[in-house]
């Protein structure tokens, strides 16, 4: 069926609402109207629809107006009442008391769902309910900010009301002469005491337990020497840490921070806020996101790859495009497991590796936002190392000059498959100590000790690794155990204009989705971080 209009209008051929589908003039769908009304004059009852020798009306009459579909004659008359029953449903949502008055009111949601109903003269398979969804234009991103707004007043309101609590304390305690250290002062944790009899029955009693206890007996140890002694750390007895190079510029102070500052720093040092890549008319971003577990000793436990393909469109004239990916690109790779946008044609996609919109009338979006078009996952097997590009292995004995300290040697070397330079390589060690240096003899990319993080640990930094590039750093660090350095947390980034991801997928050429000739111009930005790549 071809439906060329969908009006309204009175009973005495007054036209109130008309919405045109195809190229029509105003003239001509005025004059389709009057015959139509010459037509309904001249028979004697009501039917559900009549024809001239142009066109044909399918019509339902409501109180005193009707409501007409304009088809061409060949049109199948079962569908054209099944879209006409349609419509019906429609206006009869919107309206109550059937005056003019209130079809001019609604006017805007009526023509909106006659829109949604009939795309290019042609119906959609929609039902009343799903025309009502899209046009109440819910979107469930507002509702979670909604949810997350009112979460933020709600918390503020609690702060608000707990520091109300606080000053209204202080100042109860100034009227009873009491120092505020003296009120509501901490009593779970570890005291402080001159008695080496007791210092000796602690570390006898911790050094057989858990490493869970004894990392928090250590840190409450250090917590308690720095409020004991005011802002002025507690000097202890250091031992001779030997060769390298000493950690300087850091305060015992940093130790005793609140988690939510060293979170912030540690969010600060390891993910800055990236710039948004300059776009000059199609840019493709390809992401791939690795998760890895290795052992001590270089194998490789389990890794996983999650990538997505993002296409952000600023200019309307490229907006009818299609992404042809790189003949080396195998879609039906089923250890991959490609996923298309809803919207994307999955058919195509198998066929000939494109990816375009399943309406190729239609157009993506041009406001420079990103829109995920294809995703995929790999899982690697047991001591597979295609998905892991940086290879780790650790060496750890203790120190010969001190006891409870420990040199620790990693060698790291890059993967063939990864063709980027990793970049800002953080390894984060789970233990707080000022007692940690860098091995001068074993320093060949230029390693240096970041930060002492009290809630995260010591933070070691490579600036950049080479692709195909390998290499050894040392350390020699404090710790109560050789399994307290464990797990190792190491994150880095990549980014290229230009090459292959780290599974392969790449693009090979974009085109217009209308013209199959016409080659559009467009960037590629390659990436690749890591989310949760340990050593255990």
């Amino acid at each position: 069926m071809v439906v060329l209009a969908a009006s309204i209008t009175t009973r005495t051929g007054k036209p109130l609402l008309s919405r045109q589908f195809r190229e029509i003039t105003k003239d001509r769908v005025l004059e389709l109207l009057s015959n139509f009304q010459s037509l309904v004059t001249n028979i004697s009852s009501d039917h559900t629809f009549v024809e001239d020798e142009h066109v044909r009306y399918v019509y339902r009459p409501f109180d005193d107006y009707y409501i007409i579909l304009i088809t061409n004659r060949q049109s199948n008359i079962i569908m054209d009442l099944s879209t006409l029953n349609l419509f019906s449903q429609t206006v009869n949502s919107y309206l109550s008391s059937y005056d003019e008055a209130e079809i001019f009111e609604n006017a805007f949601e009526i023509l909106s769902s006659f829109d949604e109903i009939v795309v290019m003269g042609y119906k959609e398979n929609l039902s009343i309910t799903q025309v009502n969804t899209y046009l109440s234009l819910e979107s469930h991103e507002e509702r979670i900010q909604e949810i997350i707004e009112r979460n933020k007043e709600f918390e503020a309101t609690e702060e608000r009301k707990r520091r109300a609590k606080e000053i209204a304390r202080r100042e109860q305690e100034r009227k009873m002469g009491i120092a505020p250290s003296e009120f509501g002062a901490p009593s779970n944790r570890f005291m402080a005491s001159n008695d080496p009899n007791v210092t000796n029955a602690y570390n006898s009693y911790y050094s057989h337990a858990s490493p869970a206890a004894q990392q928090s007996y250590l840190h409450s140890q250090k917590e308690v020497a720095v409020e004991s002694y005011g802002s002025k750390p507690v000097e202890t007895a250091q031992r001779p840490v030997g060769r390298g190079m000493k950690l300087t510029g850091q305060s015992k102070r940093n130790i005793g921070t609140s988690a939510r500052s060293s979170t912030a720093t540690r969010a600060s040092q390891q993910e800055p806020e990236e710039e948004k890549p300059a776009n000059n008319g199609i840019l493709i971003s390809i992401k791939e996101t690795v998760n890895a577990e290795i052992t001590r000793d270089g194998a490789i436990s389990s890794s996983e790859l999650k990538g997505v393909l993002e296409l952000r469109v600023n200019d309307r004239s490229l907006a009818h495009a299609k992404l042809t990916l790189d003949d080396s690109v195998d879609v039906k790779d089923r250890s991959l497991q490609f996923k298309t946008h809803p919207n994307i044609d999955k058919a195509e996609f198998l066929k000939s590796k494109t990816i375009g919109l399943r309406d190729q009338d239609k157009a993506f979006p041009s406001n420079d936002q990103s829109l995920g078009v294809l995703r995929w996952r790999k899982v690697g097997a047991a001591d597979d190392k295609s998905l892991v590009p940086l290879e780790i292995s650790t060496w750890v004995s203790p120190s010969e000059d001190s006891e409870g300290v420990f040199e620790v040697t990693v060698e790291y070397e890059t993967n063939e498959n990864c063709k980027q330079p990793l970049e800002n390589v953080l390894f984060t060690i789970p233990v707080v100590t000022e007692n940690v240096s860098i091995n001068a003899e074993n320093n060949e990319h230029n390693v240096n000790i970041v930060t002492v993080d009290g809630d995260v640990g010591v933070i070691v930094k490579l600036d950049s690794i080479a692709p195909g590039s390998s290499g050894v750093f040392g350390l020699v660090i404090e710790a109560g155990y050789e399994d307290a350095l464990f797990p190792i947390n190491i994150d880095f980034k990549s980014s290229e204009t230009t090459g292959k991801s780290l599974t392969g997928v790449a693009v090979a050429e974009v085109t217009s989705s209308q013209e199959e000739d016409q080659k559009l111009p467009y960037d590629v930005i390659t990436s690749l971080k890591s989310e949760e790549y340990i050593i255990v």
